[in-house]
C-alpha cells in the first residue's frame, strides 16, 4: 500500500478559465494537494483546441514528468471530457504508474477521440471520421481504459460506465462547491432569472425565445458565460458575455433563480451523463435553480441541489416565475441548497480518489 505522502500526482486537465472542467481542476488540486507529497499540474487546451502537434507535445511532457520521477510512486490522473483529446492520448500506453481518470461526460472518456483543432473546423468531416468508426472507437476506448481506475461525478455516470464495461474499476465522487464571496440573499436580489455557462449543444441557449415568451414581462432574463456574446439577439434578453472574477459575482447577485433548460444528450445514439459545473456554481452562490428533469439532474433535485420540472422550456420558465414570486418557496429552496452544500465538502470529494490511489 503506497504512502500518498511520498507519492507524486501528475494531474492532467484543461487550462484554467477555458472550460468548466478546467475550473473544476483548480478546486480539485487545492483539495487533494495536502494529502500528497507532490502535485504537478500539466495543463492542455480546451475541447477542440489541440492540434496533432499539441497532442504529441503534451504526450511527451507527461512521459518526461514520469521519467523524471523514477523511483517514486507516481499517479497520473486525467480530467477527461468531450472533445478534449490530449490527455486521452497522453495516458495511452503509460506503464509503471498508477492511472486514473474522471469522466466528466460519462460513460465515455472524450466521445470524439480524433477531434483535433483542424478537424473540428469542418463539421461534416468530423462526422465522417467519427460516425462510421463509432463502435470500433468504443472498443478502442475500452482497451485504452482497461488498466485505468475511473471516476464519475454522479451515480448515473458510474452505472453507465459499468454497463459499457469501461475501466478497471468505477467509483463515484462529486464536483466541489467552490468558495465564492457572499452576495445578497436570493430573495433580496433583482426580479430576474438567468442562464449561465459555456455555450454548446444541449445547454438550452437555443431556447431563449421560448423561455422569454413564457416569463412574466416584469421578470428580467439575463444570460452570461463563454460564447454567449455570439448568441442571436432576442428582445427582452440581456446578454453579458463571458464573466470572470467580480463580474461573475455581480451576475449571480443580479438574479434570483438560475435556469437549467438542459436536454438529454445523445452522441451517435448513446446517452451521455455530463456533470453540471454550472449547477454547482449556482450552489456556490446559494442561488436556487430550476432544471428540466433529465439525466442526473433528477437525482440532484432529490438531493436538494435544484428543482426539477417535467416538460419543456415553457414549463421550466413558468416554474421559475412561480418560484421568483413566492418568498416562502424561495426560502425553502435556499435552505435545501444550504443543506445540500453541507454534504458536498472537499473531503468527501477527494476521499474516493485517495482510497483508490492508496489501495
Amino acid at each position: 500500500m503506497p504512502d500518498l505522502r511520498e507519492a507524486t500526482l501528475l494531474h492532467l486537465a484543461p487550462h484554467a478559465g477555458t472550460s468548466g472542467v478546467g475550473d473544476h481542476a483548480d478546486d480539485f488540486v487545492a483539495a487533494v494537494t495536502p494529502h500528497l507529497g507532490e502535485v504537478v499540474e500539466l495543463r492542455h487546451g480546451p475541447p477542440r483546441g489541440d492540434s496533432i502537434r499539441d497532442v504529441l507535445r503534451f504526450r511527451r511532457r507527461v512521459r518526461a514528468a514520469v521519467k523524471a520521477r523514477q523511483g517514486r510512486t507516481v499517479i497520473v490522473h486525467a480530467e477527461l471530457s468531450g472533445g478534449a483529446i490530449a490527455p486521452l492520448w497522453a495516458c495511452a500506453g503509460l506503464t509503471g504508474v498508477r492511472r486514473s481518470a474522471t469522466f466528466h461526460d460519462a460513460p465515455r472518456p472524450v466521445w470524439y477521440p480524433y477531434l483535433t483543432r483542424g478537424l473540428s473546423r469542418i463539421r461534416l468531416m468530423s462526422y465522417a471520421v467519427h460516425r462510421p468508426l463509432n463502435w470500433l472507437t468504443i472498443r478502442l476506448e475500452r482497451r485504452l481504459m482497461r488498466h485505468v481506475d475511473l471516476f464519475a461525478l454522479s451515480d448515473e455516470g458510474v452505472d453507465s460506465m459499468q454497463r459499457l464495461r469501461m475501466g478497471r474499476s468505477q467509483h463515484v465522487s462529486h464536483l466541489l462547491v467552490a468558495e465564492r464571496p457572499a452576495i445578497a440573499p436570493a430573495g433580496d436580489r433583482p426580479n430576474a432569472v438567468g442562464l449561465f455557462g459555456h455555450v454548446y449543444t444541449g445547454k438550452g441557449f437555443e431556447k431563449l425565445h421560448q423561455l422569454r415568451a413564457a416569463l412574466d414581462p416584469d421578470i428580467v432574463l439575463r444570460v452570461a458565460g463563454r460564447g454567449t456574446e455570439a448568441l442571436p439577439n432576442v428582445d427582452g434578453v440581456e446578454v453579458l458575455g463571458a464573466v470572470e472574477g467580480s463580474a461573475e459575482d455581480e451576475f449571480f447577485a443580479s438574479i434570483r433563480v438560475l435556469l437549467l433548460p438542459y436536454d438529454r444528450r445523445y452522441v451517435y445514439g448513446m446517452e451521455a451523463f455530463p456533470a453540471s459545473s454550472v449547477l454547482m456554481r449556482a450552489v456556490s452562490y446559494v442561488t436556487p435553480s430550476v432544471s428540466l428533469a433529465v439525466t442526473n439532474l433528477v437525482s440532484a433535485a432529490a438531493a436538494g441541489a435544484t428543482i426539477a420540472v417535467e416538460g419543456d422550456a415553457t414549463a421550466l420558465a413558468r416554474a421559475a416565475a412561480e418560484l421568483v414570486g413566492d418568498p416562502a418557496a424561495m426560502d425553502r429552496a435556499v435552505k435545501d441548497l444550504q443543506a445540500f452544500a453541507d454534504t458536498q465538502t472537499a473531503d468527501s470529494a477527494v476521499q474516493p480518489f485517495l482510497r483508490v490511489w492508496s489501495a
